[in-house]
């Protein structure tokens, strides 16, 4: 049995939604002494911060267990070999090779690098004790992918803070229909698909759409969208705790990901999490894994990467807008039951129990 552990993060965002649910999960088990190592410098200088640190308790405290977290790629070799004699848990999040290789096409496949990049990943999981994913789907694909037993893996919901995303008295505007979508615009979100499935809706003024990030080539897909009509207002940024508020206000959130991807078929996104936390009406697109979504009971579900779909889902929630306020109570009701931070503190505590 786990007595104390310390959670490891070393990231441009040291507070990532993932490390927060992961340190409080692991915070809520009061016989637990948890100690926590995160980076204050958000450059390349917080490499040599985190390894200092790592060392300074290995000397001073000397856990007997280690959680490195999303996004710990770089980390490994030190990590590895400053724990050695310990308890590892490395939170992988989503599998390198995957992002990497398959994803983002950085390395191409079968070639040397990638077959180097991949025996030396697998080096270090094969040396963690247990490895964490955030769906089951997800932690199948790593094990095939990597050719590690299984029973190395578990799925962990991302969750969410749930003091920033919750329900709020707000209401959407009666005079309009809007669409909310924000997001970084990475390909799993498929970006592309809704921005024409506004243009697809032109012709109804009543469906208007709100997109929030992103850089200069979203800006341009949606200037262009807008010169050919799609109703759509765009903002490049707004404040992290404006979105509650925005998506309170919207009448239909689009969590997707929409984009159909390798990694798209395998992820429950953050907003998605977000949004049920909060029982507003979302929109997903369809993935691989089993979930206890149901389309027009506590979510809508279309195809992923068909822009008709998406198009012919938001005309039906405006057309029936009045059903969509129990789909947004029953999908907070379904992240209460399998996603929220109770579900996560349950799942950690039960593998510390198996380590």
């Amino acid at each position: 049995m786990v007595s104390n552990i310390c959670i490891i993060t070393c990231y441009k965002d040291p507070d990532y939604v993932r490390a927060r649910t992961l340190r409080a999960a692991l915070r809520a088990d009061a016989d637990l002494e948890v100690i926590i190592i995160k980076n204050r410098h958000k450059n390349a200088l917080r490499y040599p911060e985190v390894i200092a640190k790592i060392l300074k308790v290995r000397l001073t405290k000397n856990p007997d267990t280690y959680l490195l977290t999303f996004r710990g790629y770089e980390l490994l070799p030190f990590f590895y070999f400053l724990t050695l004699g310990k308890k590892r848990i490395f939170d992988e999040f989503i599998n390198l090779i995957e992002w990497t290789v398959y994803e983002h096409n950085k390395i191409k496949d079968k070639t040397l690098a990638a077959k180097l990049l991949w025996a030396v990943y697998r080096f270090f999981l094969k040396r963690s004790t247990l490895i964490l994913t955030d769906t089951q789907i997800h932690a199948d694909y790593s094990a095939k992918l990597m050719k590690l037993p299984i029973e190395k893996f578990r799925a962990i919901p991302v969750s969410t803070d749930e003091k920033v995303f919750r329900p709020l008295d707000l209401r959407p505007n009666p005079d309009r229909f809007r669409a909310f979508y924000y997001g970084n615009m990475l390909p799993l979100h498929g970006l592309q698909y809704v921005i024409a499935a506004a243009i697809a809706l032109k012709a109804n003024q009543h469906i208007s759409f709100l997109f929030i990030g992103g850089g200069n080539e979203t800006e341009a897909m949606i200037t262009k969208a807008q010169t050919e009509g799609a109703n759509i207002e765009y903002k490049r940024w707004v404040p992290f705790d404006d979105l509650p508020r925005l998506a309170a206000e919207s009448n239909l959130c689009l969590g997707g990901p929409f984009g159909n991807t390798l990694q798209a078929r395998m992820v429950i996104t953050g907003k998605t999490y977000q949004f049920l936390a909060m029982g507003v009406p979302t929109l997903v697109g369809e993935v691989d894994e089993t979930t206890p979504f149901e389309d027009g009971r506590n979510c809508l579900i279309v195809r992923q990467a068909d822009t008709a779909a998406i198009a012919a889902k938001i005309e039906w929630a405006y057309k029936h807008n009045t059903e969509l306020a129990e789909i947004g109570e029953n999908g907070r009701k379904t992240y209460v039951t399998h996603y929220s931070s109770k579900v996560v503190n349950q799942k950690i505590a039960t593998l510390l129990g198996d380590i």
